[in-house]
């Protein structure tokens, strides 16, 4: 039968008929078309060559949605879109990212899915990749709020026999923009809201005089908006936010207040503002991830309407030998 045009990089449900007769169906990304092969690449395992003779129906497809409902995996998936580092790589269903070594989120591996091999030949290969680019190998392991008991278990606990050292446990904050009530009350700051579709240089300083902030190509490697707040009267900087575009959420992201004027509402200012932004965009929902110890930011979000979706936490591989 005469098939449809195809795409790369666009989404398909091929059915498959195999030479004993039967019939499959995979939804995949298409991501190579040869003549007589396609490979199709699912969101949770390794890549899929299907012969295009065996081929006997397809469709294009939409991206999967995502919703606040959806799984910590499928959560996870939507946010490392929006904050994806400067390269990428599959390892069946897991997702290695490098960044240059700015950010653990953009540099380490995203346990989600299924492998392609061995779970021990699967972390010693991520070694191999990420000690290859000069970094220590990172594992970034999502969990339930009630607990650590959902698949990832045992590569947590595969890893922690190996000796991977469990560092900053995280929670990932959902919300539909469209309800999220008002922040706090309180006497609103008097600052200039801007934003740009870049990093601005006084956006980048912000965080210089607290902390070294992300690379640029780390930051800029997925759609987003920079927030920026600026005193209404002196035009200095006091605060900032990112906020990523991925299909119709908003991820928020850096939200950063200068030290010296911190506990005055600079930081609620930049959560209205980005909810602002968002809803003018359209986006329908938003996720930000944080440090359970940052207990400021935990309040600040918990205030603002944002719940708890999921746990999460990364293992750093020790030195060798």
């Amino acid at each position: 039968m005469p098939l449809p045009p195809i795409r790369l990089g666009q989404r398909y449900s091929v059915r498959v008929v195999d030479e004993d007769g039967e019939r499959r169906d995979l939804v995949g990304t298409l991501v190579a078309a040869e003549a007589s092969t396609w490979t199709l690449l699912p969101e949770d395992r390794g890549p899929e060559v299907v012969e295009v003779a065996a081929v006997r129906g397809m469709r294009a497809v939409p991206p999967r949605v995502v919703r606040p409902a959806s799984s910590a995996d499928a959560v996870q998936r939507l946010a490392a879109r929006g904050w994806p580092g400067s390269a990428q790589r599959r390892l069946g269903g897991w997702l290695l990212r490098f960044g240059g070594g700015d950010t653990k989120r953009a540099n380490s591996v995203l346990v989600a899915g299924t492998l392609d091999r061995p779970l021990g030949d699967a972390i010693e290969a991520v070694r191999d990749a990420y000690e290859a680019e000069g970094l220590r190998p990172t594992a970034q392991i999502s969990f339930p709020l009630t607990g650590p008991t959902d698949p990832a278990t045992d590569v947590d606990a595969e890893l922690a026999r190996r000796g991977w050292e469990l560092v900053e446990p995280s929670v990932t904050y959902v919300a539909d923009l469209r309800r999220l009530p008002a922040l706090t009350p309180g006497p609103a700051p008097e600052v200039r809201t801007s934003w740009r579709d870049a990093p601005s240089p006084e956006w980048s300083a912000l965080a210089d005089a607290d902390r070294r902030g992300p690379a640029k190509d780390v930051l800029t490697a997925a759609s987003a908006r920079y927030l920026l707040l600026t005193g209404a009267d002196d035009g200095r900087p006091v605060a900032r936010a990112r906020l990523a575009i991925v299909d119709d959420w908003g991820g928020v992201s850096d939200v950063v207040v200068a030290p010296a004027l911190r506990r005055r509402g600079l930081g609620r200012a930049a959560m209205d503002a980005v909810v602002v932004e968002a809803r003018r965009l359209g986006l329908r929902f938003g996720y930000l991830q944080v440090v359970q110890a940052n207990r400021a930011a935990v309040g600040l979000y918990a205030a603002g309407g944002w719940r708890p979706h999921h746990r999460y936490h990364y293992r750093v591989a020790p030195a060798r030998g």
